[in-house]
């Protein structure tokens, strides 16, 4: 093995070692978060019910601000080329098909001005809030011809026990596109209270 090999080969190793350093915080990070909403919410029920609210107007607005598209252009907007080539690469390496689904994945479609999230049931069906109401349907229904990516978001509980968590809202008709939506649906459903 050459210099350049071992080289090569060594810095793998790091870029591969932080990357599970960063999904590792991540996924402290998240636990953390939920553990102090989860106290706030119950020492000061007021306190805690707001902080949640905001976390997932925050998350609203991320997902919101996701699917803007970057309208400046020319000599002002350095970037743009930068931006353009990663979010072609991400198209490529997210697109899912259907036989790569698993069960209890987050699964996410664009659609114009905003993005909709579910969660898999297995690899033909889907469940999610559809009409302002949390349903079962296919995974054609749910695509509608888009795109399918999947979402990294931790999952603190079994695959079982993620679907039996998102079963157990079925028919709720709670929807709300601030406090309440499809993607924290999804994610209350992976690692929420």
């Amino acid at each position: 093995m050459g210099i350049w090999d071992g080289l090569k080969v060594a810095f793998e190793g790091i870029s591969s070692a932080n990357k599970e350093l960063v999904e590792g915080i991540k996924e402290i990070t998240t636990e953390t978060k939920r553990d102090i909403i989860s106290d706030w919410k119950r020492e000061v029920p007021a306190v805690g019910n707001t902080i949640e609210k905001v976390e997932r107007t925050i998350t609203t607005l991320k997902n919101v601000m996701e699917q803007i598209p970057d309208t400046s252009s020319g000599p002002f907007n350095p970037n743009i080329k930068l931006r353009k080539i990663l979010k072609e690469a991400n198209k490529t390496s997210n697109i899912t098909s259907k036989n790569s689904i698993k069960r209890a994945q987050h699964l996410k479609v664009s659609r114009i001005g905003y993005s909709h999230h579910a969660l898999s049931i297995n690899e033909y069906e889907v469940i999610h809030y559809q009409d302002r109401e949390v349903k079962i349907e296919t995974i054609e229904s749910f695509a509608k011809g888009a795109a399918i990516h999947v979402v990294d978001t931790p999952r603190l509980y079994k695959k079982d026990e993620v679907l039996a968590r998102a079963h157990s809202k079925l028919g709720e008709k709670e929807y709300s596109l601030i406090f309440n939506n499809c993607e924290h649906f999804v994610r209350w459903s992976l690692n929420g209270d």
